[in-house]
């Protein structure tokens, strides 16, 4: 079930509260493998914990993920009672400027905070550097300031740190521009990411591991389903976590795409709580005809909780249960 999101400049995350069965995750405590820091100091995968609230920060690749919910499947399987808010936003930086809608740069990055004070985030994951590399060196340079400055702010806020950093693109033939000069950038722009997580205690996943050689997109850009499941298989091995509920599950189709269909409504409903499309009219200078209504979006949380109660139920019952 593909849904359609306006890449405009009207979207949004929230909160709510999932209770799922302790019994999710395939891998017991006393199982847990153990992932690298930056600084190369061993740490448990406990960087995602029971419970979390999971913020997925970033641009168009993150936003995308209402699409294909890959990675919030998984790690709905494998953590037990963990909620999402997506709040990537189609060309979106490290800066907000995508969000200030009309407003200046300050606009954008005051939103993303006011966005995560009811997101209530205490996870938050970033992905943030494949708009980047396309820059000039002071371009790159700025951007690396602005990501300590985002990484800093968060933890203000009390949320642990996720670094993702972004698959180089690939050599889609020769119609399209040869990724040669870009890749290059995105690894220097990956060397400066790996410092501002070592400065910040920050968890990092390198998704340049993924195999070159395997095709995720079809012009070398904007990724496939496919994509994003091998995306975030490999997000999960880098954070420790080698046997996935789901590919017990994936020979049974119909409770994959039950799961698939409850998680993207559910995003759906929390985008137009944080993204609503007629926003200039319920909040900016056109509200003097429909800002009355304004007060129908926070009334969309609601339905938010309601889908996340779904999932719940349906990871309680017998339904989702993989195969031995």
């Amino acid at each position: 079930m593909q849904k359609s999101f306006w890449p405009l400049v009207f979207f949004a995350i929230t909160s709510s509260t999932l209770v799922a069965p302790a019994c999710f995750s395939t891998i017991c405590p006393a199982d847990q493998a153990e992932v690298q820091d930056p600084a190369g100091s061993s740490v448990a995968k406990s960087i995602i914990q029971p419970g979390d609230r999971i913020a997925l920060i970033g641009g168009g690749w993150v936003e995308r993920m209402h699409n294909h919910p890959w990675l919030e499947m998984m790690l709905t399987l494998e953590v037990p009672g963990v909620t999402f808010r997506n709040m990537g936003w189609s060309g979106d930086t490290v800066f907000g400027d995508a969000r200030a809608v009309f407003g200046s740069r300050p606009d954008g990055y005051q939103r993303l905070m006011r966005d995560l004070e009811f997101a209530a985030p205490n996870l938050a994951i970033l992905c943030y550097g494949e708009n980047e590399a396309h820059g000039s060196q002071a371009e790159r340079d700025e951007f690396l300031k602005g990501y300590h400055k985002l990484v800093e702010d968060l933890k203000r806020k009390g949320c642990r740190i996720v670094m993702v950093i972004p698959r180089q693109r690939e050599d889609a033939g020769p119609q399209f521009p040869n990724p040669r000069y870009y890749n290059g950038n995105l690894s220097q722009l990956a060397e400066g990411i790996r410092k501002i997580a070592t400065d910040h205690q920050a968890t990092i996943v390198d998704l340049q591991k993924l195999a070159p050689d395997k095709r995720f997109t079809e012009e070398g850009v904007v990724w496939n389903d496919q994509g994003y499941q091998e995306g975030a298989r490999e997000i999960l091995a880098q954070l420790g976590y080698k046997k996935l509920s789901i590919d017990r599950m994936l020979p049974n189709t119909d409770s994959v795409s039950q799961l698939r269909t409850a998680i993207q409504s559910k995003n759906e409903w929390f985008f137009h709580r944080y993204r609503p499309q007629n926003e200039t009219y319920l909040f900016l200078f056109r509200k003097h005809e429909q800002g009355n209504n304004a007060v129908e979006v926070e009334q969309m949380e609601k339905f938010v909780r309601d889908g996340e109660s779904k999932i719940a139920q349906w990871l309680n019952s017998e339904k989702w249960a993989p195969a031995p």
